[in-house]
């Protein structure tokens, strides 16, 4: 296609100077070049506005034509008392531009400013970026870490607690029902010795629940270091700490090759052994457990919707397959919750904890666990964890 014809009465400097201002109203910072005035002893007294882009004149409602020619002061009269003056005379004496982060609040506008001045020949070039959305952001990020904080110290005292002051009263009574069954038996009544044993019980319990509490909000208040892991070794080490329930309930445990992964070791130990020691204790009866854990990379649509935002990341994706009871996966969300059950205490043993520190200790390596599953057709725990230094 042929280009239209030019006019060739054009000036073409007049072209370049239509160019250039187009270019500097198309910015988003605000572009301008400040001229100093000074006074009978060449102090600068003031500055006045030479060259002017749309996004200054903006801030003061105008077209640049009506600030052009005109003094700093007039259009921003608290310039000369807010520090922005001062910084203007310091870059007119420096051979570096001078950077200034600034909140103008005064002359009706209430605004986060990045500023920069420098001189450029017998003038002062300045350019300002709007940051207001950033630092609003960054006051809320600020806010959310001090209620973190405010959270986590709040946590490490619950921590004391439930580690000295609510365990001593509960090994109390554990060994004050020992005393009454050794030394009082035979005083006892049948009904008498049952209500000691359910005393001893639910103490036990308590003691148990406690415990598991206390491992899941550590969780959240103590940070260790990631290093390299050979997560071959990691699982090798876990299914030793399972010998006697593997062995017990016959299950048969198949591993495929694993990578090394950067992560914290003591916690993917607790996540993983809590979802084979799962997969061992929920089975049928007259059923062998057998378990299957693998290792791949996943597909962008595999990935939870919390990691979705992140599908430029690589993620592994390591599986717990079981053949066991299963469950129904509208329950999906609720059994990664402290203390949920599906299934009654008196047919499987546990306080519902296991999987609420598998979901933490995931998030904290900054992944998350999935689940699918059929009642009666065993479960496949999904665990994605990022690769970090790598781009998918």
């Amino acid at each position: 296609m042929d280009k239209p014809p030019q006019d060739s009465t054009q000036d073409p400097l007049v072209t370049e100077i239509s160019r250039l201002r187009a270019l500097m109203d198309s910015a988003q910072s605000a572009l301008f070049l400040l001229q100093p005035v000074r006074n009978d002893q060449g102090e600068i007294t003031d500055f006045r506005f030479t060259i002017i882009n749309k996004k200054l004149a903006a801030f003061v409602d105008q077209e640049p034509s009506a600030l052009l020619g005109e003094l700093h002061s007039r259009w921003f009269p608290t310039y000369k008392t807010n520090g922005i003056f001062d910084h203007y005379c310091r870059a007119m004496t420096q051979n570096e531009p001078l950077k200034l982060e600034h909140h103008y609040n005064s002359d009706g506008m209430d605004r986060w400013l990045t500023v920069v001045a420098n001189r450029f020949g017998d003038d002062l070039r300045v350019t300002f970026l709007d940051i207001t959305e950033n630092k609003r952001i960054q006051h809320q990020l600020e806010a959310t870490i001090h209620q973190i904080r405010n959270s986590n110290e709040n946590l490490e005292q619950f921590a004391y607690i439930a580690s000295h002051d609510l365990q001593e009263p509960l090994r109390k009574l554990q060994a004050f029902g020992d005393v009454l069954q050794s030394q009082f038996a035979d005083s006892l009544a049948d009904g008498e010795v049952d209500l000691v044993r359910r005393i001893q019980n639910s103490a036990k319990r308590m003691q148990v629940l406690v415990r598991d509490l206390l491992t899941y909000s550590r969780l959240s208040t103590q940070t260790e270091p990631f290093e390299n892991i050979s997560l071959a070794r990691l699982i090798k080490e876990v299914l030793g700490d399972l010998e006697m329930s593997i062995s017990e309930k016959k299950a048969i445990v198949k591993v495929s090759p694993l990578p090394n992964l950067l992560g914290n070791p003591l916690r993917l130990r607790q996540l993983f052994q809590n979802l084979v020691a799962n997969a061992i204790k929920f089975q049928k009866a007259d059923q062998k457990p057998e378990i299957q854990i693998n290792a791949r990379y996943p597909e962008v649509e595999e990935l939870p919707e919390e990691l979705r935002s992140q599908a430029q990341r690589l993620f592994l994706l390591v599986e717990v397959a079981d053949n066991g009871i299963g469950f129904d996966e509208k329950y999906k969300s609720r059994i990664f919750q402290p203390f949920q059950r599906l299934e009654s205490r008196s047919a499987y043993s546990g306080t519902g904890i296991g999987l609420a520190v598998c979901k933490k200790v995931a998030e904290i390596h900054g992944g998350a666990i999935d689940v699918s599953s059929q009642v009666g057709k065993g479960a496949t725990f999904k665990v994605f964890l990022p690769v970090y230094g790598k781009n998918g």
